[in-house]
């Protein structure tokens, strides 16, 4: 390794430029910092043993000053976990990024539950959107817990569900499940069993029960249940009497007693 024992960017990059090899150790010390230089980049790039360390690799790719011959080479050898790295890290170039993002999306159908799951709570944005058509409530509960996780993000989710268990996931959580928005999103997603749909649309404000009540696409009981409940509402206030529609906590504890549902409750509304 010749003089390997240096710690400094300015004496690795000449004992690169002198044809020798620093130590692993010393080099990601260096690529981690900030104020680590390009030159020392280039040159490691050129590098064949730097080109095969996994170690130095998303350190290198990392960097802004990464050559992008290089990144578009070395992205696809990553696993799942560097290429998070590189696509989380904001010193990374954002075309780096972005193909990071890319390979890493292209991987999700790959991965194990284990897998999706420590990505599902690290993903940044772009991972988010590529996730949220999972079913899986674990992997889903994981996305909720992730910090970039919107409420557009949520509604988007409802839009996709394929069944009650990732609207029920949603529903359960003490955060995402007792907002307006999301609740109204669930009763309109068509992914619940009618008796929860039923228990949620009084939870719902006004505004949202006259969207329910006139949208086409709804299952006829929903609509007739928004409009009885916009009646119901109305002549409560007209009496002076105030309305007591279900609060959200007790629509989520039903949830809970009575995760899947009953189809024949919607009888009673037709």
């Amino acid at each position: 390794m010749g003089r390997g024992s240096a710690t400094d960017a300015a004496s690795l990059i000449a004992l690169l430029e002198g044809g020798e090899q620093p130590g692993e150790g010393e080099l990601a010390a260096v690529l981690r910092r900030p104020s680590c230089p390009g030159r020392l980049v280039e040159l490691l790039a050129n590098a064949k043993f730097a080109r095969e360390s996994r170690r130095l690799l998303p350190l290198l790719l990392r960097h802004p000053a990464c050559p992008r011959h290089f990144a578009w080479d070395a992205l696809p050898r990553l696993g799942w976990r560097d290429l998070l790295d590189v696509a989380r890290d904001p010193r990374t170039a954002p075309p780096v990024r972005r193909q990071a993002e890319r390979k890493l999306t292209d991987r999700l159908l790959n991965l194990t539950l284990g897998e999706r799951v420590a990505l599902a709570r690290l993903a940044p944005r772009p991972i988010i959107g590529a996730m949220l058509g999972q079913d899986d409530p674990v992997c889903v509960e994981a996305l909720l817990s992730n910090p970039q996780f919107t409420e557009a993000d949520a509604v988007r989710l409802l839009q996709l569900a394929k069944g009650p268990a990732a609207t029920l996931a949603l529903l359960h959580h003490p955060n995402w499940g007792r907002r307006p928005e999301i609740l109204r999103a669930a009763v309109e997603s068509g992914s619940l069993p009618m008796g929860i749909v039923l228990g949620l649309i009084a939870s719902l404000p006004d505004a949202a029960l006259r969207r329910l009540a006139a949208a086409p696409d709804a299952r006829r009981p929903v609509r007739d249940a928004a409009r009885q409940l916009l009646d119901r509402r109305r002549e409560d206030a007209r009496r002076g009497r105030p309305s007591s529609p279900l609060e959200t906590g007790g629509t989520t504890s039903k949830l809970r007693d009575n995760g899947h549902g009953d189809e024949n409750e919607s009888e009673g509304v037709r």
